[in-house]
This record gives C-alpha cells, structure tokens and sequence, in this order.
C-alpha cells in the first residue's frame, strides 16, 4: 500500500532558514538580470550533451552564477528533461541550489515521470512537500502520470483541489486519465461531468478512457452527446471513437466518422486511415477498407499493410492476401511477426504446406523474431497442413511457449487423429505448469475420442469442473458424445446429453447421429434427427445421414421418403469443394469441374482410375446420391465429386512417391473415404485428406480415422 501524502505536509514551515520562502530581494533581482544577460546563459540554451553541460557547470562555479535561481534551474531542467540528460545529476545540482523555485523542482518531477520512473517521481514530490514546498499548477499532471496507486492518486486529487486547481482544465484532463489508468472510470466520469469549461481534449480523454477498458458503447454514447453539444473533434477525439467502433463492430458509427475524417479535413492523417481500415476490417467490410488502402499516398507504413493483409486472410480472400504481400514486397517493404502471422493463417485454412514452408524459409531469412504468437502460428500451419512431425519439431526449438501453443500442438495431434501422443503431451504441459484452458481440454477430449480411450476421456471431462473450476462448454459436451459414441456407447452418450445444463446444438446431435450410422442404431438415430430437424429444418446433414442409414439397413422406403421430403423443401447440400497445393499454387476443384486448364488429363486420370478401383474390388456406394436418376448416373455423379478429381490432379501432377495433400470444405462422403483408401494402396501413395472434421491419412488401404468420422 503507498504511503499516505498527507496534506499537512505541505504547509510552509516559518522560520527564517527555510530558503523555499524567500522572496528574491531587490539585489537578488538585480543579480538575475545580470545572470540572463551573461554568455554562460547562451551556452546554456545550446547545450546539447551531459559533457557540456558538465563543463558550463563549472564556468557557472567559477564566476558564481550557478548559485542564481534562474541559471541554477536552467541546469536541472536540462539534466532532467533531455533525452541526454542525467536525472543523478540533476538531483545533486538542486542539493547545491540555496532556492530552489517551483520550475526547478517540476523539471525533476517531470524527468522522472517522461522516463517512466513513477515511484520516483512521488518520492520525490514526498521529500520537496516535507521541506515545505508548495506545488503549483504545473506539478500535478506529471504527478498524475506517474500515479498508478488508486488510493495514492486520490490523495493527490484532493492536495490539488484545497490548492485551488479544481476549475484548471489541465489538470483535469491529467486527474481523469490518472483515474482511467487505475481503473476507476466512474471517478474518472464525476471529474469529467463536473468540468465547467471541457475542452476537446477533455471528451477525448474521457472517451479514450471507455475504450481502454473496453466500454465501447460508453464510448461511443459519450461521443453521440459530444455532437449534440456541438464540440468539433480533434484527430484524437476521432481516434479513440474509432477505436470504441472496432471493439463494438459498430460499422454505422465509424462510417460517421469517416465523414467527419472528410468533413474537418483529416483525411491525409495517416493514423486516423489506418484505424479507420481496421474497423472496416474488423466489421468485414474489407471492399471499403481496400478503397481506403488504395488511395493511400505511397508512403504506407507496415501496419497498413498488416491490417489489409489480415483483412483479406479473415474474409477467406487468401489469394488477395498473398498478391498484397507480394507487392508489399516490390515496393520496398520487409513483414514482421504479424504479417507472417496472418499469412500463416492462409495457409493454416488452405493446408497450403509448401507456400507454408517458404513463409518459415522467409522467417529466417529476414531474422523476423519468432515471439510466442509467430511461434504458435507455425506449429499450428504445420499441423492443420497434416504435417504433425514438423509441427513437433517446430515447437522444440520455441524459446518460449505459451498455453496456446501447447494447445495448438496437442489439438494437431488429435485432428492428426495420433490420440495418444496428444494426451502424452497435455501431460507434458501440465508437467510445465501451464494451467489448461476450456480450449485446451477440447483438443484433450478429441484426443480421446480418436484414440478410443472412453474412461481417459471421461476422467479428463471430469477434471474441467472438478480440478480446473472450469464449467464444461457445448463443444466439451460434444466431444464427449464423440468420444462415447465411438465406442459405441449410444445409450450413455443419449444420457450425457439430457445432463447437459445447455440445449444440444448441432454438432452434438449431429456426433449422436454419425455415431448411431456407424453402429446401426436405428431408433437413437431417430430421436436425434427428430431433435435436428426440430432446431434446424433445413440442415441437408441430418437429411443425408439418416437417408443413408435407411439405405444400409434396407429400409428403402424410409430412404425415399426422406428424399423426397428433402426435394419437397428444397434441401440441397452445399458445393463441396477441394483444394490441393502443386508447387506452391493452390488449385481449387468443385463437384464435376471443367475450368481447369489440365481438365482433359484430369479426366483421362479419373477414367483410368475408377477402372483400376473396380478391379481392386472398388464398389461405389449410390445410396450417398439423393436425386433420383439411374444408377450409371449416380456413378458418374460419385466419380466427379471433388475430392476425387483433386486426387486426380495430384496423380498427374507429382512424382511417384510423393505425397498428395487435398483440403475439403464438408465432411467425406463414404463413398469417396472408402474410393481413396484403395487409391492410396492401388497407386502407393500417402493421400492426407483434411475434411471439417478431421485428418484421414489414407495409406497402404487403410485410413487413420479407423472408418469413423
């Protein structure tokens, strides 16, 4: 707790030995003048190092001007204030000083306080005051800079005020940030609201102090009455409602804004450009953040670039993102850890392994510093790209390691479906002292669920709550019903769910349903589409999977009924759509695609390899077409999916060996899962297909995914 600052302390000692009280007397005046005229003075205000100033000192002893107020102050100030100044010094040149004045004794306060030295600064104010020292206007916003003790600022809030400071703006201003930094924003309002005279920098800071403690609309309401009494913003004031505006993804008040960017003629402010952009990022409009990016003078600084880089990589534009990147590059611009962070991220979501790879080559090249973030992102690409093994040995080498890190490692492992390595590693984690998080325990809980450990994977749910005060999510509960329904626990996953403390959503219903279609559990299947549908009648998932375990049970009436039910409403499934990366280029592929340049080799690949599947043994699964056609048409329609001519494109593309790397938008249909096991056997290729899901490693016939996914 800091010391109190009593008010008594303050008050003037009267005796006659206290130089602080003397009036300069007629001579003493006389004596100044003379000092301001000498040329002692004139080196003085040219001095620009510690070693002159140190050699004026000595002049100043020896013809006995130092010991004038004037001068002596002169000397403080600069040793305190420059950039090349020695507070020490300063201090032992006031001890030499018979009366010092209050400019003097504020130039030390505000050394301490522009060098970040707080504590030093208010032990400082404690010894002048203790000698009898008055403060005046000018010693108190220094003071309240420094001041990050609440109980100590209020004590200084209420020396200024009995000083007679209550009405200076100044001080005001500096009292509500003072008030801010300690986060007491309601102090910091009643100062506000009791100003008689708030200037612009009065609603700036004051709005500024919302903001940073994350109460945009507070913000964002001072600024609507700001308007309402018709104050005309400043750069700042402008600045910090923007900032209010990213955090409330409020798009309507930062477009008012940029009229009033317009209005007032700020418009060539560099600042308010790139915070103006990052809004409209941040509320996904990234069209009129680039309008704004384009017309930018040529003089943009990195961060421009990294909000419009991250701006494209968040609307998925990830070809956008690299274009920019390239020209950052032409003209003359190196990234940092945050545009390599955003890039990684691209490649993160297109499993772009290689363009990942010459990302980590850039990183080294450029001595870019691989910090926490930068690092997590690395593991994390690596990992997504179906590279577990570098993603490990990426992660050895971080100097440092945060949770999220670990987390982004042990979720690699899970989605990689390696559910024992994962689990190694949280225990590793744990062994660290990392404290996991609710995200954290989602990559342990599928971890568990990949590998088949139920009773790991209910011992560690249990753990959330009963070890970590960590209150299990929809996500946890989800997993959790994975996990049980994996093995085939259908029972217990449905009693799981009727504990929940929340409604089940999608994806834990969806979990009980994919689970009941693996085990052929037929009446559980239908009380959790009964529950789908009731939350979402128009999701084509449910439709499909319970069509299809009609369809493998026999039931063909049922499955009919479903499809027409769907035809009825219009359900359709979303295009499915597969990405693979060829020599650093990312090729996109739809349901039965034509636009691809080497589309006659592509097709002329997938006839050779549906004839070699069907002699492997190959049978396509129809009951994964829901529109009725006959059966050679719903052949064709499984060969053309995009999974399999993105498959084919890699066969032709790359050298025997060589590893094919396929991203798809929605989960594996069973048709082609079981097509690209035999592919991976028939043609002797690892094939690593990263669906919404899950990573299916397909090779020599067999899919790490064990067939449930």
């Amino acid at each position: 707790m800091a010391a109190p600052l009593s008010l008594h302390h303050i008050r003037p000692h009267f005796f006659p030995d206290n130089p602080l009280l003397h009036k300069p007397t007629a001579a003493a005046a006389t004596k100044t003048n003379q000092a301001q005229q000498h040329p002692c003075l004139t080196l003085l205000d040219n001095c620009s190092s510690m070693c002159e100033l140190k050699q004026i000192h000595a002049q100043l002893l020896r013809n006995g001007l130092f010991f004038d107020a004037f001068t002596a102050s002169k000397m403080v100030a600069f040793s305190a204030l420059d950039d090349s100044g020695n507070l020490t010094y300063s201090r032992l040149v006031l001890t030499q000083i018979p009366n010092p004045n209050g400019f003097t004794c504020n130039s030390v306060i505000r050394g301490y306080t522009n060098k970040g030295l707080d504590r030093e600064a208010i032990s400082f104010y404690r010894e002048m005051i203790a000698q009898g020292w008055i403060p005046d206007r000018f010693t108190f916003p220094s003071l309240f800079k420094s001041c990050k003790d609440l109980g100590e600022g209020k004590q200084l809030h209420c020396q200024s005020t009995k000083l007679g400071f209550a009405s200076d703006s100044y001080i005001q201003n500096t009292l509500m940030n003072m008030y801010s930094t300690c986060g007491c924003l309601v102090s910091a309002r009643k100062v506000f609201d009791k100003m008689s005279d708030k200037s612009v920098v009065s609603w700036a800071t004051m709005i500024d102090a919302y903001a940073r403690w994350d109460q945009s609309a507070e913000a964002l309401k001072l600024f609507d009455k700001m308007e309402r009494e018709n104050v005309d913003p400043n750069e700042v004031t402008l600045l910090n409602v923007l900032t209010a505006c990213g955090m409330a993804r409020d798009l309507e008040t930062a477009k008012r804004v940029h009229r009033c960017i317009e209005e007032y003629g700020f418009g060539s402010h560099l600042k308010l450009s790139t915070a103006l952009m990052d809004v409209y990022c941040k509320c996904g409009c990234v069209s009129l953040a680039r309008e704004l990016f384009d017309r930018m003078p040529d003089e943009k600084n990195l961060f421009c670039w990294n909000i419009m880089i991250n701006g494209h990589v968040e609307e998925s534009n990830y070809d956008e993102a690299f274009l920019l990147f390239r020209r950052m590059q032409l003209e003359g611009e190196k990234g940092d850890e945050v545009t390599m962070v955003s890039l990684l991220l691209a490649c993160s979501n297109l499993g772009a392994l290689e363009l990942g790879k010459w990302l980590h080559a850039y990183i080294e090249k450029q001595k870019i510093e691989v910090d926490v973030a930068l690092g997590t992102a690395l593991v994390d690409m690596y990992a997504k790209c179906g590279s577990i093994d570098i993603a490990s040995d990426v992660f050895r080498t971080l100097p440092e390691k945060d949770l999220m890190t670990w987390t982004a490692l042990i979720s690699g492992f899970a989605m990689c479906g390696q559910g024992k390595k994962a689990l190694e590693h949280f225990h590793e984690m744990q062994m660290s002292g990392a404290k996991p998080d609710a995200i954290t325990f989602v990559g342990v809980l599928a971890a568990c669920s990949h590998a088949g450990l139920v009773d790991e994977g209910l011992s560690h749910f249990n753990s959330m709550s009963e070890v970590y005060g960590i209150q299990p999510s929809i996500e946890h509960y989800g997993c959790m019903v994975d996990v049980l329904g994996r093995a085939g626990r259908i029972a217990q996953a449905e009693e799981l769910i009727q504990k929940m403390r929340m409604k089940p959503d999608r994806f834990v219903l969806g979990g009980l349903l994919g689970a009941c279609r693996i085990h052929g559990n037929l009446e559980a299947a239908e009380r959790a589409a009964k529950q789908l549908l009731e939350l979402n009648p128009d999701d084509e998932g449910t439709y499909v999977l319970l069509s299809n375990l009609y369809s493998s049970m026999e039931k063909w009436e049922e499955a009919v009924r479903i499809r027409k039910l769907m035809a009825e409403r219009n359900i359709k499934k979303p295009p499915g759509c597969s990405l693979i990366e060829v020599d650093g280029i990312v090729h996109e592929f739809v349901k039965g695609d034509s636009s691809h340049p080497q589309s006659t080799n592509i097709y002329e690949m997938l006839e050779d390899m549906i004839s070699r599947l069907k002699k492997a043994g190959y049978v396509p699964q129809k009951s994964e077409v829901l529109f009725d056609m006959d059966e050679e048409e719903k052949e064709t329609a499984l060969s053309l999916h995009s999974e399999k001519l993105a498959i084919a494109f890699g066969l032709i593309s790359t050298n025997p060996g060589t590893t094919i790397r396929v991203v798809k938008n929605l989960r594996v249909c069973s048709d082609c899962h079981n097509a690209t096991k035999l592919i991976s056997k028939v043609y002797n290729r690892e094939i690593i297909v990263r669906d919404r899901n899950r990573f299916h490693q397909f090779k020599d016939g067999s899919c790490s995914c064990k067939d449930f996914w």
